[in-house]
């Protein structure tokens, strides 16, 4: 709302110089031509050629403010279209990679803030869709995917990296801050339920993440975290591993689950 404040304000004071400019000529124009006609015609056209322009701006002001302002709601609802996912309401690619892009540049100059990238998949997805069916499914997607959003701060982005999915950006201080939340949101996952009576199924998701302090591309930040979510599938499922990423390159491995406390392996 501030975004579209600002634009309509520098595009009416841009609108109104215009006038100013035009209502100058016009001045000008109307001096020149009427001076040899007397004081009191030259005095009539001299009010009309400043009143017509200035009287004629304001119903053009507030049109144009009105128009400029429901362009904006229309491409802010086109964009929000082209950026979220269709069937869970969170991020898609396209929009996830701007707002990471967005996380990992203001790591830049920063000392004590950092960054932590999950990738949240659903486990035993598969057996879901075959036992279940398909809109069950989806709606097992739809509640992890509202759990996240829900759990985390309108800083941070959630978006659906494809299938069963999810990927979490979260800006924070340190690794065990991270991991804090991470835990939160997998017990959170763990305690929804999908499908009624006999055909239903408990949810849990497996988490590997990266906290870095300094820019990475997001290639190398996925794919530390990838690796860590394979060994979370690895370690039983419905756990969390997360690997702290120096500028070097190394770090360490501190995986975390629902059944074990933090373990710290060196990461060489």
């Amino acid at each position: 709302m501030n975004r579209h404040f600002t634009f309509i304000k520098d595009a009416c004071g841009e609108f109104m110089l215009l006038v100013a400019v035009v209502t100058l000529a016009s001045v000008a124009f109307t001096f020149a031509t009427f001076q040899s006609y007397g004081q009191d015609v030259l005095l009539s056209a001299l009010l009309l050629a400043l009143g017509i322009p200035l009287a004629s701006a304001v119903p053009y002001l507030i049109f144009l403010s009105v128009r400029m302002s429901s362009l904006m709601t229309d491409n802010d609802g086109l964009q929000r279209v082209a950026t979220t996912d269709r069937l869970t309401g969170v991020l898609n690619r396209q929009g996830f990679d701007r707002k990471i892009r967005r996380h990992i540049h203001g790591l830049v100059g920063q000392t004590e803030m950092g960054l932590l990238v999950l990738i949240v998949d659903a486990d035993h997805f598969k057996r879901i869709n075959d036992r279940l069916g398909h809109p069950v499914g989806d709606q097992a997607l739809k509640k992890i995917a509202a759990t996240l959003h829900r759990s985390v701060r309108g800083t941070d982005a959630v978006g659906r990296l494809g299938g069963e999915e999810f990927v979490v950006s979260l800006p924070c201080t340190d690794p065990e801050q991270g991991m804090a939340v991470a835990e939160r949101l997998r017990q959170a996952i763990n305690r929804l339920v999908v499908g009624q009576g006999a055909n239903s199924a408990q949810l849990s998701v497996s988490i590997g993440g990266a906290f870095l302090r300094t820019p990475q591309s997001f290639d190398r930040i996925y794919a530390v975290a990838d690796a860590n979510l394979y060994r979370s599938k690895q370690d039983g499922r419905n756990r969390c591993t997360i690997t702290s990423i120096a500028a070097g390159g190394r770090g360490h491995f501190q995986p975390r689950s629902a059944h074990r406390p933090i373990a710290l392996v060196d990461a060489r």
